[in-house]
């Protein structure tokens, strides 16, 4: 996912949008028993109050393998069909269906239950029909196609559905090329309760068909830049399989899923397209917990997917495109392109922002994340991301700045473990024009060991904070300071630094207006404040001097090596003494070096 790569979308009418890094040139494509009985009245030997009168629920009985009978039983069913039974069923009627294949599509446009009697399969037909219902129109030149069709009448709640226990199992050709097919569609302001359910087999194969069609479960559709057909959802316990875009998509504002327990699952490395599990987009709001996805990679080095999380298109296991409030907890996201991947104020065909626009952070808490690439990826808008462990892949945590983000990206993250980046723990990755938006990073309590080959890298010209952290030693970061931990590049605030992984003592700081010291692997610090300071070191050792908002002057070692940090604002003087170190300005353009040549000097 990133800078100069595209969130890639599906077709024209839908939202799957595949992954990638920031996006550029997008499209929108589609992936995108009856009557009432009376209990009996007891009566008193004095008048009482008559008893209330409950309705009965009538239950229809399905079977293609018994002749209809009395629809009582599978032994004795009263339709040979699903879409029978629906046709004759009256609202809140409970359809239940015996083992077998179906082999149907089935529009539901009133509240019923569907439960299935043994091993039930909805095979849709492999020429299905688009115009089962008038929420198919919401494909536009390329109406919908679905196995499963819930059209509500527009008002929210006034179809409910509740379906559990089936296999609901698309039959598309391989090479189908169609961007408006659905396993499931929940639209028009339906609700769609489903568990334990297996959706599987929605559009083409995704290892060879590169159209943007195929999502197994949508629930609510954008329609135009400000207006969508909603949807609402609760998923529990349910499965979704071989899909040939997205696994689930939640789309368009007023459209939100509770998703808890769901497995998400795509084909693996794909030449032809950009998967991805779980999107939430265009203002819709979601829930997700509990759940697994994996599976979501691409290898079409012809459309641009790679490994470059900043320059390539890359799948995500889950995408938080535009969305409204979104969180994500205790879920395992493993074997994607990238974990976990948030975008906000995008504008774009089907999404128009607020202005101004209000940020809703994107959260993450919990989670296991182990992908190929970038573990979590974030772009403008707000995103967090608390007491989760990332391991392996190339890098932990990225941001993205570049030229043309309308909003800063905010990135916060606490208590997160990261091992195993062949890479960057922590990268800001930047395009470096004049004029980016600055970005905004803090990463506290947080853990990235040395198994990662890098620790905090910034590109950008933003200051980031990386503080009370455990970079795996004692002694902290490397390379921008004196320790033996993961590397820190300039532009980070590392001090102070957790000195065990327990996080129990942290490095201390001697700190006063005139500070020296002969010591090594030592801090010293100016005052919090304006106050001017001096601080000197005089040995042979490591010593690492931290200013602060005065103008202070900050001396070197000739004997020994010493790391130099200016504060902001001041007109600060670096003294070198014509040793050896590190000097890092902070974009102060009033500082003086003397004696610095043999400094490795950050740009400011």
């Amino acid at each position: 996912m990133g800078g100069a790569g595209g969130v890639f979308l599906s077709a024209p009418a839908a939202n799957a949008a595949a992954t990638a890094v920031r996006p550029s040139a997008v499209h929108h494509v589609s992936p995108f028993g009856v009557g009432v009985s009376r209990s009996a009245r007891h009566i008193s030997a004095r008048p009482g109050v008559a008893a209330a009168v409950t309705p009965s629920v009538a239950t229809l009985w399905v079977s293609n393998t018994v002749a209809p009978g009395n629809d009582v039983s599978c032994a004795s069913p009263g339709y040979s069909s699903i879409s029978a039974a629906l046709a004759a069923a009256s609202p809140g009627a409970v359809i239940k269906v015996c083992g077998g294949t179906y082999t149907e599509q089935l529009a539901i446009t009133q509240s019923v239950t569907l439960k299935a009697a043994g091993s039930v399969t909805v095979l849709g037909p492999a020429s299905p029909a688009d115009n089962l219902t008038s929420c198919d129109l919401d494909g536009g030149t390329q109406p919908n196609q679905d196995v499963v069709d819930i059209c509500g009448t527009g008002n929210p709640g006034a179809v409910s559905v509740t379906i559990t226990g089936f296999t609901i199992q698309g039959n598309w050709p391989a090479d189908v090329c169609n961007d408006s097919l659905y396993g499931v569609a929940v639209l028009g302001a339906a609700h769609l309760t489903m568990s334990a359910t297996t959706v599987a087999g929605t559009g083409g194969n995704p290892l060879t068909d590169g159209c943007q069609g195929g999502v197994g479960i949508e629930v609510g559709l954008a329609t135009s830049a400000t207006a969508a057909d909603t949807g609402t959802a609760t998923l529990t316990n349910d499965t979704v399989t071989t899909y040939q875009k997205n696994g689930i998509t939640v789309d368009g504002a007023g459209s939100s899923a509770k998703i808890t327990g769901t497995t998400v699952t795509g084909a693996g490395p794909s030449t032809a397209t950009a998967q991805n599990g779980i999107q939430v987009s265009d203002g819709a709001t979601s829930t997700i917990s509990g759940s697994t996805v994996s599976g979501n990679e691409c290898n079409d080095t012809n459309g641009g997917c790679g490994p470059n999380g900043f320059s390539n298109t890359q799948s995500a296991g889950i995408l938080a495109f535009d969305s409204g409030k979104t969180t994500v907890s205790s879920s395992t996201v493993s074997g994607n392109d990238i974990g976990v991947y948030n975008v906000e104020d995008y504008a774009w065909a089907y999404y128009t922002p607020t202005s101004p626009f209000a940020q809703i952070p994107v959260t993450f808490t919990t989670l296991t994340l182990a992908n190929r690439y970038e573990n979590a990826t974030f772009d403008q808008g707000k995103s967090t991301i608390t007491s989760s462990g990332l391991s392996g892949g190339e890098v932990g945590i990225e941001e993205f700045q570049y030229n043309g983000q309308t909003t800063s990206p905010v990135v916060t993250a606490t208590s997160d473990t990261i091992t195993g980046a062949s890479g960057d723990a922590i990268l800001v990755a930047s395009d470096a024009v004049a004029g980016d938006k600055a970005v905004k990073l803090s990463a506290t309590l947080s853990s990235f060991d040395t198994s990662n080959a890098s620790g905090v890298s910034n590109q950008s010209t933003s200051l980031l904070t990386a503080t009370n952290d455990w970079w795996g030693d004692s002694t902290g970061p490397s390379s921008w300071s004196f320790g033996s931990g993961s590397s820190v590049s300039s532009d980070v605030n590392f001090f102070p630094w957790a000195t065990d992984a327990g996080f129990s003592g942290h490095e201390l700081c001697t700190t006063g207006t005139n500070v020296t010291t002969s010591l090594t692997d030592v801090v010293l610090c100016a005052p919090a404040g304006s106050s001017n300071a001096f601080l000197e070191n005089t040995g042979n050792g490591h010593v690492l001097l931290i200013g602060n908002k005065g103008n202070d002057q900050l001396v070197g070692s000739s004997a020994g090596e010493t790391w130099m940090i200016g504060g902001s604002p001041g007109h600060n003087t670096f003294n070198g003494s014509n040793g050896t170190g590190f000097i890092q300005e902070r974009g102060n353009t009033n500082d003086t070096l003397v004696g610095t040549s043999g400094y490795t000097v950050a740009a400011s």
